[in-house]
C-alpha cells in the first residue's frame, strides 16, 4: 500500500543568507509524514509519543534525541489526542557541513553517518540524553532565534557546533545512549507489512518464535505500550495518510486498515486523534497550504 510522503523544501524555511533554522512544536496529526532537504535535529522535550521513521514507529519520550538525514521519511504524533509531545526541531542546509567540517571529527559515528551516509547501518541516528546534557543548548538556540538580537546568527551557529561536539563526546561514556535494536525487530516488520490483516498476538508470537504470554511481557517492556496499542497506531498513523492523499470513501479506507466496525473505528480515530475521520479530511486540505512544524 503505498501513501503520499510529502516532501519539504528547506526555502520555506530558511532567512536569506542563514542556513540554521530551529522551532518549538506541539506535535498532532495534523503534518504528514515527509523528507527534507535539509539536516534535521529532534530533541523531545515534553511528553511521550511516536517518531514514524521510514516504516518504523518509535516510542518517543522526554529527552530523546533524533538526528534525521536528507531523504529520510518521517513525522512526529502524540500518542493520542489528549496526550502532549513538544519538539525542538533544529534544522540546517547541507552546504553548512563544510563549515562544520573541523568540528566533526573523521573517526566519530556522526561523522560517517553525515558525511557518508550510504555507509552507514541505519537512515537516522537517535540517543536518550539522560542527563538533559542539550536541553539548555536547544533553549538557548530557540531563545535567540525568537529575539534576533545583534549577532544571533553567529550565536547559533555556536550552538550547532556545541551539539555536534557533544554528540560526539558522549557517544562512547554512556551520558548520551545510543538506542539499541531489540530482538523483536522481525516482529515489528511483521506488524507493519500485516496490519490490514487480522492478526493477534497469537500469529506475532508464532512468528517470532515466543510463547504468546513471554512476546506479550517482551514486547510491552521493549515498545512501552501493547502489542494492540501498537497495531492500532500503526493503523491510525495509516489512515491518516490515506485520507490526506486520497479521495476514497471513508469506510474503505477503514477496511484498507483492518477494521470493518465503523462504529468503533469512528471511536478509536477521535481517541486517537481529537476529530472524526470526516472532520481530519477536511481539515487536512487547508494543513496542506501551512505546514504548523518541521
Amino acid at each position: 500500500m503505498n501513501w503520499r510522503i510529502k516532501k519539504l523544501s528547506g526555502d520555506r524555511f530558511f532567512e536569506t543568507g542563514f542556513d540554521i533554522f530551529i522551532n518549538r512544536e506541539e506535535e498532532s496529526f495534523s503534518l504528514s509524514q515527509h523528507t527534507h532537504d535539509f539536516i534535521e535535529i529532534s530533541y523531545v522535550e515534553e511528553g511521550s509519543g511516536y517518531h514514524y521513521i521510514e516504516d518504523q514507529m518509535i516510542p518517543t519520550k522526554r529527552g530523546d534525541l533524533f538526528v534525521i538525514p536528507i531523504g529520510t521519511s518521517h513525522v512526529f504524533r502524540p500518542s493520542s489526542q489528549d496526550k502532549q509531545l513538544v519538539i525542538y526541531n533544529c534544522i540546517f542546509r547541507p552546504r553548512l557541513l563544510e563549515t562544520l567540517a573541523s568540528v566533526i571529527t573523521e573517526d566519530s559515528k556522526l561523522h560517517r553517518f553525515l558525511y557518508e551516509p550510504v555507509k552507514g547501518p541505519s537512515p537516522w541516528l537517535q540517543f536518550q540524553d539522560k542527563y538533559d546534557q542539550f536541553l539548555t543548548i536547544m533553549y538557548g538556540m530557540y531563545s535567540e532565534f525568537l529575539k534576533k538580537c545583534p549577532h544571533y546568527e553567529h550565536l547559533m551557529l555556536g550552538q550547532l557546533v556545541q551539539i555536534l561536539a557533544m554528540l560526539q563526546r558522549y557517544e562512547g561514556d554512556g551520558s548520551l545512549v545510543p538506542v539499541q535494536s531489540n530482538n523483536l525487530e522481525d516482529a515489528v516488520q511483521y506488524i507493519h507489512s500485516q496490519y490490514a490483516k487480522s492478526i493477534t498476538v497469537q500469529h506475532v508470537a508464532e512468528y517470532s518464535y515466543m510463547s504468546p504470554s513471554h512476546f506479550q511481557r517482551l514486547f510491552k517492556k521493549t515498545t512501552g505500550v501493547t502489542f494492540m496499542q501498537y497495531l492500532q497506531n500503526v493503523r491510525i498513523q495509516r489512515c491518516c495518510e490515506l485520507l490526506k492523499s486520497t479521495s476514497i470513501p471513508i469506510q474503505e479506507v477503514a477496511n484498507q486498515v483492518g477494521y470493518q466496525d465503523m462504529k468503533f473505528f469512528h471511536a478509536l480515530f477521535r481517541k486517537k486523534t481529537g476529530v472524526t475521520p470526516r472532520q481530519y479530511r477536511q481539515s487536512s486540505q487547508s494543513d496542506d497550504l501551512h505546514l504548523a512544524s518541521v
